[in-house]
């Protein structure tokens, strides 16, 4: 009798497992995202990078807080062009910087440049976690739904609850899209997982020449959309890849 209760709790523990969903854990922890400041040689850089542009570019420009603007909303699409990182309340917070790059940029303080793209990482950071856990469960694709793939215009989400379900929608059809593919859920989950964990690990791994290559090529930008900034890490790649070569 003893042996029979045994087995039927094994039994219903084993069910128990398989129909359990285990969260999934970020690779990355939160205080492992790096928090990235301006390094000595941006200042310099950046005074020359402004001073080519307002001087020697075909396209006369004047440095001024109505072209900050223009920067600063370049910069701001350059970190969440889709709209689904940021609330509306962070871009309340930045409205006092919108007539502060032109100044930032002519005297190499680029202090609230770092502010703005720093937030950005702790944002998305946020975001990728909510999509591992998303995944704990499959999703029904019986029911209607509706998902806005082009976002750029679109308001800023006034809420957490908003804004995760943004966040629902698109780790819904990229799990629809693999279906699609021929792939079961299982396989779907696996894919996932891989994808948003490579994405937090790619945010561990940022550092300050990105912040500063992002927003010099808003500036470069600003002036007109066949203008780019490469920082010299990227003009080597490019040389390389244009010359077939590489030396070293």
């Amino acid at each position: 009798m003893r042996k029979s209760i045994l087995q039927l709790s094994a039994v219903a523990l084993s069910f128990l497992f398989v129909g359990s969903s285990v969260a999934v854990e970020p690779a990355v922890k939160s205080t492992d995202i790096p928090k990235l400041s301006q390094e000595e040689q941006h200042a310099t850089a950046s005074k020359r990078i402004a001073a080519l542009f307002t001087r020697s570019h075909y396209k006369q420009i004047h440095l001024d807080d109505a072209f900050s603007e223009k920067i600063f909303d370049t910069y701001l699409e350059s970190l969440d062009y889709s709209r689904n990182l940021f609330l509306q309340s962070d871009i309340d917070g930045f409205q006092g910087y919108r007539k502060q790059l032109d100044n930032a940029l002519g005297d190499g303080d680029l202090t609230i440049v770092y502010t703005m793209y720093n937030l950005s990482m702790q944002r998305r950071y946020e975001r990728l976690v909510y999509a591992l856990h998303l995944l704990d469960k499959p999703f029904d694709f019986t029911t209607d739904d509706f998902y806005q793939f082009e976002r750029k215009g679109a308001k800023w989400p006034a809420s957490k609850a908003e804004l995760d379900e943004l966040w629902r929608q698109r780790v819904k059809y990229d799990a629809l899209s693999l279906k699609l593919a021929g792939k079961n859920w299982p396989e779907i989950k696996e894919l996932l997982i891989k994808r948003y964990q490579n994405a937090i690990k790619r945010l561990s791994q940022s550092e300050s020449e990105d912040v500063f290559q992002t927003v010099e090529n808003a500036f470069a930008r600003s002036i007109e959309p066949h203008t780019s900034y490469l920082s010299p890490r990227n003009a080597d790649r490019f040389n390389s890849e244009m010359n077939l070569s590489l030396e070293g």
